[in-house]
């Protein structure tokens, strides 16, 4: 075997020896074997779908799948291919995003209702004192959201409430899904709900 840690172009070397080489640690060898496996990500992933995720999130759990494949590779034990290890690694992955997605019970967009518009009509149940009270809390409610609560923050609360999912809203925004949870969890300090 060759000895890649001393070369500098990391194309002239077999998946198994940028994979044992990504085990010790060589970025350059794991940017070269993701290169290599873009289109194999993007075939499989072209097969599957879940709630809440489009192709960049499958693309993105198909890189990190590809990564564990490089770490736990071994081509002494068995006699399977590095490429063959690596799809039933980005297999697996996907099914798994796909069982944890269908787990959390993401509700399809297509059949969300906005709630702007909505009016209670509980005509049995309300009476005109009833109705002036849930009005009267309704208002204090938004004004307390709208005194305590940025703009993005009432956005990302807007469309947590009508039902997105945090890719959706983060989409919607135009901010990172991670940006979209710190924001959901400035609102649960900010307006702890009992």
């Amino acid at each position: 075997m060759a000895d890649i840690s001393t070369q500098q172009d990391m194309t002239a070397f077999s998946d198994a020896e940028l994979a044992q080489e990504i085990r010790s640690g060589n970025q350059s060898a794991f940017e070269e074997i993701s290169a290599r496996y873009q289109g194999l990500i993007g075939s499989i992933a072209a097969k599957y779908t879940a709630a809440g995720f489009d192709r960049a999130d499958f693309m993105q759990e198909g890189l990190i799948a590809l990564l564990s494949a490089c770490k736990a590779y071994d081509r002494t034990k068995g006699d399977a291919s590095f490429r063959n290890f690596a799809a039933i690694c980005i297999s697996r992955r996907f099914m798994s995003v796909i069982r944890s997605a269908n787990a959390k019970g993401v509700i399809p967009e297509e059949s969300l209702v906005p709630y702007e518009g909505i009016e209670l009509s509980d005509n049995n149940a309300l009476n005109p004192e009833t109705l002036i009270l849930r009005q009267e809390d309704t208002r204090v409610l938004t004004q307390t959201l709208k005194d305590n609560l940025s703009a993005l923050e009432m956005n990302v609360l807007r469309l947590y409430l009508s039902g997105r999912t945090y890719t959706h809203i983060a989409q919607k925004l135009g901010i990172t899904t991670k940006s979209v949870d710190n924001a959901l969890q400035r609102i649960r300090r900010k307006i702890p709900l009992s």
